[in-house]
């Protein structure tokens, strides 16, 4: 019943579209591409100077950096298809990501496109990457992770080590993850910021990530645990950033049971 209070109480954010990414992600390549090529044409007079080959060897290597760009952002498109697409390459991916990202922002500002959106847009193409894998791990092999955010911000009790701590009030999030973490035995902690749900990782060893944050929070977790697989689960937040924030319930229980066995296929016994 809380659950459904809280669905019909937040509006739960629309899906973010995943060719507002790739779309921009490939202008900006492009346009990259004219940089380069200008800087080719006017170097090329004094390489040819020096050696007459050494404008093609410029030429050839920039063509070549073009070339790996527009084929890693085809996979992913191949990949939102649902077409067979190359399961290489993802960490220089990210990286490229990573180098075009800013670029793809201001580029993205005439058209209207806020960094938050993009970002969005990122999260669900990583999403339907994640999802690609087909992913089935034990449950005990699963982390989940959220912000402190979550919690209420009047709660006296500290959860951000032992989110059993909660008193399950019903007057967060928190206490039905962490019912949800009993019922399905994945690890869910709390992290009051980037560098501890990076340590959190790091101690738990897990062999998938479910993250529960706002986009740039998602963003930046998803390429820093990378290539650990990670999916990510956007916040709701009816109060504004970092404050007294909420989850689709609904959603997180659905991406774990896409991501966790079965108790009879991991192994374990039923209660």
């Amino acid at each position: 019943m809380a659950d459904e209070k809280k669905k019909n109480q937040f509006v739960i954010p629309g899906r973010p579209k995943k060719r507002l990414f790739l779309g921009l992600m490939f202008l900006t390549t492009v346009l990259w591409g004219f940089a380069l090529y200008g800087i080719w044409w006017i170097a090329r007079p004094g390489l040819a100077g020096i050696h007459p080959a050494l404008p093609w060897v410029l030429g050839g290597f920039f063509a070549l950096c073009l070339g790996l760009v527009l084929l890693g952002l085809g996979n992913i498109v191949l990949a939102i298809e649902n077409l067979p697409f190359l399961q290489i390459g993802e960490k220089q991916t990210y990286g490229l990501i990573n180098a075009l990202f800013p670029w793809a922002v201001r580029l993205g500002k005439p058209f209207g496109v806020t960094r938050r959106k993009l970002e969005g847009s990122f999260i669900a193409v990583s999403n339907l990457l994640f999802a690609r894998q087909h992913i089935r791990i034990p449950a005990d092999k699963l982390l989940v992770v959220t912000p402190h955010c979550l919690q209420l911000a009047t709660c006296p009790r500290k959860i951000t080590r032992d989110p059993h701590n909660c008193a399950q009030c019903g007057g967060c999030d928190i206490g039905s993850l962490v019912a949800l973490a009993d019922e399905m035995g994945f690890h869910f902690f709390v992290a009051t910021g980037g560098t501890l749900a990076r340590q959190i990782v790091r101690d738990n060893k897990p062999q998938a990530v479910l993250a529960i944050a706002c986009e740039r929070d998602l963003m930046s977790g998803i390429q820093d645990v990378y290539p650990l697989p990670a999916v990510g689960v956007l916040n709701i937040r009816p109060n504004g950033p970092c404050y007294n924030t909420h989850v689709d319930m609904e959603a997180v229980r659905r991406e774990i049971e896409n991501i966790v066995l079965p108790k009879e296929e991991a192994g374990e016994k039923q209660p």
